[in-house]
C-alpha cells in the first residue's frame, strides 16, 4: 500500500464518467519523434550502457552480458480487449522477433500499459528470461507460461552475476479488474551494476512522494534515471498516481541523478493532456532549473549510451527546442 498519505477520495461516478468519455474527446497533438531501430545495432553489445526507448515505459537496457526489458508491451493496444482501449499512436520501432537475446524482464506493476499478456508469452517462448516482478504478479505471468519468475517486496534485492536488482518503492496502485484493485504490489527498480560501477533507476509508474529521496539516501544517486512524465490530467483523478512534468523534475532532483530519460509519454493516449505536452513542459521546466544538459529525451526507437562519463547520442536526436507552452491546468 502507499504509505505517504491517506488515499485521495475520488467520486466513483465522476471517475466513471471521465473513463467513459475520455476516449471520445478529440485532441490535436503532434506525435513524438520516431526512428526505426536497426536490429543489427542492438545485437552489437555496448561498451558500457545503452538504453533504447521502444515506447511508453518499454525500454531495452543493454549492459555487457545483459539485455534487460522494462514493462514490455509490444501489442497494438494497452487494453484487455483487442478491439477497444488505448491504441498505440506511433508505430513500434522494432518487433520482439528482432530483439537481441533478452536475459531479464523487469515488471513494475500489473496495469495493461505495463503488463501485456501477448508480449510476456512471446518473450517467454523466444528467450526464456528471468522475470522480476512485484509481490503477487508472479502468479499471473506463470499462468501465461513464464517459468523463471522471482517476485520481490520493497527494499528486497536479488543478485545476478555483476548486477544487484533492488526492488524499490513507488506511489501508485494496481489491478487488472474492478474487483482486484491493489491485490498486487507496484514498484520501481534500482540496478546496481557493480562490474561497471554504474547505477540505473527505472521509476516504473509513480506519483510524487518522498520515496525518491529515500531511494537516493539508501542506495546512492543513479547515473541514469528513467522517470515517467505523462498521463497527469485531470489532476483530481491522476494526482495520486501520476506525476506532472514539474514533479518529474523534482523527482530527478531528489534522486540527484546525472541523466534524465523521460518515459511513460507519447505512445498511448491515456489522459486529457495532448500527447506531446509532457515533453514540451518537461523541457521548459528543466531549462528553468538550469538542467537542460542533463535531460536526454529520446525519439521512439532511439538509443542513449554511456561510456565512462561521456554521453553519445545518435544524430537524429530527440525533440528539439520548443516554445514555452501554457501552464498545466486542471480539467
Amino acid at each position: 500500500m502507499n504509505i505517504w498519505d491517506a488515499p485521495r477520495k475520488v467520486p466513483m461516478l465522476k471517475a466513471l464518467r471521465w473513463i467513459t468519455t475520455h476516449s471520445f474527446r478529440k485532441k490535436q497533438y503532434a506525435l513524438p519523434p520516431f526512428q526505426q531501430t536497426d536490429p543489427a545495432f542492438l545485437k552489437t553489445p555496448p561498451d558500457r550502457l545503452r538504453i533504447t526507448w521502444i515506447g511508453h515505459s518499454t525500454t531495452l537496457i543493454q549492459l555487457p552480458g545483459y539485455n534487460i526489458l522494462t514493462d514490455p508491451i509490444f501489442s497494438r493496444r494497452a487494453s484487455p480487449l483487442s478491439f477497444a482501449g488505448p491504441d498505440r499512436k506511433p508505430p513500434l520501432p522494432i518487433g520482439l522477433e528482432d530483439l537481441p537475446e533478452v536475459s531479464i524482464v523487469l515488471i513494475s506493476h500489473d496495469h495493461y500499459d505495463h503488463l501485456d499478456k501477448d508480449s510476456i508469452t512471446h518473450i517467454q517462448e523466444r528467450f526464456d528470461p528471468l522475470f522480476l516482478t512485484p509481490l503477487g504478479v508472479a502468479r499471473t505471468i506463470r499462468r501465461w507460461g513464464a517459468h523463471n519468475v522471482l517476485e520481490l517486496d520493497w527494499w528486497q534485492f536479488v543478485d545476478t552475476d555483476g548486477i544487484r536488482f533492488h526492488c524499490t518503492p513507488a506511489k501508485h496502485f494496481s489491478g487488472r479488474r474492478l474487483t482486484n484493485r491493489d491485490d498486487t504490489l507496484w514498484v520501481s527498480w534500482f540496478l546496481e551494476v557493480k562490474s561497471e560501477r554504474l547505477n540505473i533507476y527505472y521509476a516504473g509508474d509513480s506519483a510524487y512522494a518522498s520515496h525518491f529521496e529515500e531511494i537516493r539516501e539508501r542506495l546512492g544517486a543513479p547515473d541514469v534515471a528513467l522517470i515517467p512524465i505523462g498521463a497527469y490530467l485531470p489532476r483530481w483523478f491522476m494526482e495520486a498516481v501520476h506525476m506532472e512534468p514539474a514533479q518529474a523534475v523534482a523527482a530527478f532532483q531528489a534522486l540527484c541523478a546525472d541523466y534524465f530519460i523521460p518515459i511513460h509519454w507519447g505512445t498511448f493516449d491515456l489522459a486529457d493532456e495532448p500527447l506531446n505536452e509532457p515533453i514540451e513542459l518537461l523541457e521548459q521546466y528543466m531549462a528553468y532549473h538550469g538542467l537542460s544538459s542533463r535531460l536526454h529525451p529520446l525519439a521512439i526507437g532511439e538509443s542513449f549510451a554511456l561510456e565512462g562519463k561521456e554521453v553519445y547520442e545518435k544524430a537524429s536526436g530527440g525533440p528539439g527546442n520548443v516554445s514555452p507552452p501554457p501552464l498545466t491546468k486542471d480539467s
